[in-house]
């Protein structure tokens, strides 16, 4: 009796169903459209959901000719100085203008963040853990792996832009109240498209990096460019010094497409079109012609033995962070320097706007408007929380890479307990934080110095970063403990959005400030005055602590996951 090993030919292979290849089984363009599926829904719905509480809120508050001529007024009273962070200040007395001009600028540092870990990971994490040698002997092309990793990205971005595309015609639709308000399906696209393409092109930085670099580096790259670009762009009116930088990114191009307030600069939207399309060959013909997992290392300085893992986990853990937090705690300094640099520009300013000066006395009573460190309350402790959790989740999803690339079974097959892995990493993650705090400081100091204004104050305010910081990590660890690493990163980035959806969803509907207090960042009081709320401080450390300790003891109780 004989056996016939003979492989069947590809033709008589039953073909796999369109529906089952875009749950991945047979198709990497469905694989990849799957995994995203989590992140399309975050940030097209939450984003979506956004947009339509605060239309509502806006027409609601604003609900005659003149509360909004009066509104309009007021904003383009707002100094120089202070429009930084907001966009321009153009047909701000419609509906479709003001959330051009007070939410349109933010979203795409939400978007540019999932693009660029998604391009920075999508080819660079498999990689590294080894999987995507088993793709590779696949009969696949891997120029054909490539593409079908980078059309499921753009899919799932396509299908998030939809959410807020049809979110905005909504809100243009069902809330439009006075003329003018009423936003068309084009402007709505026109928003869309451009926020769209920003994101991609960030992504597009990274997804051409990440072959030559390795994921770290290109993310952190990536990320640079955007919130340089961000704020470049702010504060290139105020200083025009900043000009010529600002127009080096994409932030500067665009920054005469309005769609929302009926201006539209499509050429400067197709030139960043054509950005990411040549960043992408790149990222392509990278991945097809370099060996695969091989990278080069960014030359730096050599760390101290004790910073390598020469001395106890707990200094592994440390080295392998402080590359990402010295990145992280640059990027603060930078915006700190900037911000409070400026004190004294706007409190000149704010003099010759009395009405202005009251306007935000009555908005935020118990500021001191006229200091640094009201200033800095204002604009560098909100957005500064954003920045600190999402500095938390790239330290979390670090310290959990050691699972998910397969490196934990090494490390645990020496004499280190599950127990104290997880002791350490959280060990780890701390000082990382004191890092990027202590970083942020210096750059808080140098710029209140520069204005002759109190430092010691808003230097202790920046710890409240550093307390929130630390909240959502131990939330993250106590998240890889007891659920699996790999989730621990992206829950700590959920959870920062979440919250910041809460502080704008809150006022929006006029809720009870009991769900106000759901958000954390509700009880650090006024640091950077000098006024604390012992609540934060003691819900920071216990989340923190407890969260660390929960993870160790999650982890001891279950299994190792890739």
């Amino acid at each position: 009796m004989t056996t016939d090993t003979r492989i069947a030919p590809a033709s008589a292979l039953l073909p796999i169903p369109l529906r089952r290849r875009l749950f991945g089984l047979g198709s990497v363009f469905g694989k990849t459209v799957r995994d995203s599926r989590r992140a399309v829904i975050l940030v097209g719905v939450v984003l979506g959901l956004t947009l339509l509480a605060v239309s509502k809120a806006i027409v609601t508050e604003f609900d005659t000719l003149a509360s909004r001529q009066e509104m309009a007024n007021l904003v383009r009273a707002v100094p120089p100085i202070m429009q930084g962070l907001a966009g321009k200040p153009v047909n701000v007395e419609t509906l479709g203008g003001y959330i051009q001009y007070k939410y349109g600028t933010f979203f795409p540092l939400v978007v540019s963040l999932w693009s660029i870990l998604a391009l920075s990971g999508t080819l660079a994490s498999e990689a590294r853990r080894g999987s995507l040698e088993f793709v590779a002997t696949a009969p696949l092309a891997r120029a054909k792996i490539a593409l079908e990793k980078l059309f499921g990205h753009i899919v799932g971005l396509t299908v998030a832009m939809v959410f807020i595309w049809a979110s905005i015609a909504i809100s243009g639709s069902a809330f439009a109240t006075l003329p003018g308000d009423e936003i068309s399906i084009g402007a709505a696209a026109g928003y869309a498209i451009w926020l769209g393409l920003l994101a991609l092109v960030a992504g597009a930085v990274a997804f051409a990096v990440a072959p030559f670099l390795g994921r770290g580096a290109a993310a952190g790259i990536a990320g640079a460019l955007v919130f340089a670009g961000f704020i470049l762009n702010g504060y290139q009116n105020a200083i025009p010094a900043l000009a010529p930088f600002a127009n080096l990114t994409w932030f500067g191009w665009t920054t005469n497409h309005i769609p929302l307030s009926g201006l539209y600069d499509w050429p400067s939207v197709g030139l960043v079109a054509i950005v990411a399309v040549v960043l992408c060959t790149i990222g392509v013909v990278a991945f097809v012609r370099r060996d695969i997992g091989a990278t080069n290392a960014v030359p730096t300085p050599s760390l101290p033995h004790a910073l390598v893992g020469l001395r106890g986990p707990v200094g592994r853990a440390t080295g392998e962070i402080l590359p990402t937090a010295l990145a992280w705690g640059i990027g603060l300094a930078i915006y700190g320097l900037v911000i409070a640099g400026s004190g004294r520009s706007f409190v000149e300013e704010l003099g010759n706007s009395p009405d202005f000066a009251h306007l935000l006395g009555t908005v935020f009573p118990g500021i001191d408007i006229g200091t640094v460190g009201g200033f800095l309350q204002l604009l560098y402790i909100e957005f500064g929380f954003i920045l600190a959790g999402l500095a938390a989740a790239t330290l979390v999803a670090n310290w959990a890479s050691d699972e998910t690339s397969g490196r934990l079974e090494l490390l645990l097959a020496s004499p280190l307990a599950r127990a104290r892995w997880v002791v350490a990493g959280g060990l780890g993650i701390l000082l990382g934080i004191v890092v990027i705090i202590g970083l942020a400081a210096v750059g808080i100091a140098i710029g209140a110095m520069i204005t002759g204004g109190d430092v010691v104050t808003p230097v202790l305010g920046t710890l409240a970063l550093g307390l929130y910081a630390i909240a959502l990590a131990g939330i993250g660890v106590a998240v890889g403990g007891l659920i699996g690493t790999g989730a621990a990163g992206a829950a700590v980035a959920i959870l920062t959005v979440l919250i910041w959806f809460v502080d704008i969803i809150v006022p929006a509907f006029g809720l009870p400030d009991v769900v106000h207090d759901l958000a954390l960042t509700a009880h650090y009081g006024l640091p950077m005055l000098g006024q604390w709320d012992p609540v934060g401080i003691v819900a920071s450390l216990v989340l923190g602590i407890g969260g660390v300790a929960l993870g160790a003891w999650g982890f001891s109780r279950r299994d190792l996951r890739s």
